[in-house]
């Protein structure tokens, strides 16, 4: 956290190597974030791209309070939802799969179990489904989490608790 803050001070002071770090630290983050939303990898990527641009292009707005991945991770959730009204045939259903392409016995399980979370997550609503993928996946904080869904931290503590015993009620129907 401390160094993204480093080089957020030192980009804000022109040196643009420094913000060239961030975008290779976060990039591929930001994709699969972006893509939890959209449902398609070339415009997730389109839209994570936009978000770095965004905040190259305003970085004086960055407020140094916060952590960079939580200020992205908010560009990149508002990016994804102003796409999603402008475009409204995308459906809300899916978590990326980033799994390694090794054909074992171990992976194909593996990914069947994964395949089974996901499928079980998908069914659950948007809100949900981002809690879940923001403290669950990302390893966000429920106070950054909570800046990103824009809510507060107890919404959000309710939002995981029952989004998680959801997804529990869900796995257990499927035996």
């Amino acid at each position: 956290m401390e160094e993204d803050l480093e080089l957020m001070q030192r980009f804000k002071n022109g040196d643009e190597e420094s913000f060239e770090k961030l975008v290779v630290k976060y990039r591929k983050n930001a994709i699969c974030f972006c893509e939890s939303f959209i449902h398609d990898y070339h415009i997730a990527e389109d839209i994570a791209q936009e978000g770095f641009a965004y905040i190259y292009v305003y970085k004086e707005r960055y407020n140094e309070k916060y952590a960079f991945k939580t200020y992205l991770f908010t560009i990149l959730r508002n990016k994804s939802i102003d796409y999603i009204r402008k475009n409204r045939s995308i459906p809300l259903e899916k978590i990326p799969d980033n799994i390694s392409p090794y054909e074992t016995e171990k992976f194909v399980l593996q990914k069947e179990e994964r395949n089974l979370i996901k499928e079980k997550i998908n069914k659950l609503n948007d809100d949900y489904r981002t809690v879940i993928y923001l403290i669950d996946f990302q390893e966000f904080s429920y106070k950054d989490a909570a800046k990103i869904m824009g809510k507060n931290l107890i919404q959000i503590k309710v939002l995981i608790y029952r989004a998680r015993q959801r997804l529990k009620l869900l796995i257990k129907e499927e035996g």
